[in-house]
């Protein structure tokens, strides 16, 4: 059997083997890139708004470029969270951010709140993850 300039030449192998070969490779590397971006993900909670917090996770990204983060919650009065503004009542926010280190580090400052809760999700996306 003649083989075309498009499949390597295996030997043994046919076309029809090879593409199948191939395809299931790439099928089981799959899960391996999702589960290594599920490392990248985490949660705070905060309870008492009134006191400033750094707050910090580590990641397993070696070459982060961004930071998105997702706050949630109710407070009395603005708050902010690393550098950026948000005035009280119901927060709902998402910020992408640069990010070039695999430590996560989020200042949180109450500002003028008192009361209150929030909950900031953080990701640090792999470059898989785009």
């Amino acid at each position: 059997m003649l083989y075309s300039n498009k499949f390597p030449n295996f030997g043994y192998q046919t076309p029809k083997r090879y593409l199948f070969m191939k395809n299931l490779l790439l099928f089981l590397a799959l899960p391996m890139f999702f589960f290594a971006s599920c490392e990248n993900r985490g949660e705070w909670v905060i309870s008492d708004v009134s006191k400033d917090t750094l707050l910090i996770a580590e990641t397993r990204v070696k070459t982060p470029t961004a930071l998105l983060l997702e706050i949630s919650g109710h407070v009395n009065d603005s708050i902010e969270v690393r550098g950026v503004r948000l005035p009280g009542g119901k927060i709902q926010e998402k910020f992408r951010l640069d990010h070039y280190y695999p430590k996560v580090a989020v200042q949180f400052k109450s500002y003028k709140a008192t009361k209150g809760s929030l909950r900031i999700k953080y990701h640090v996306p792999s470059i898989y993850d785009f």
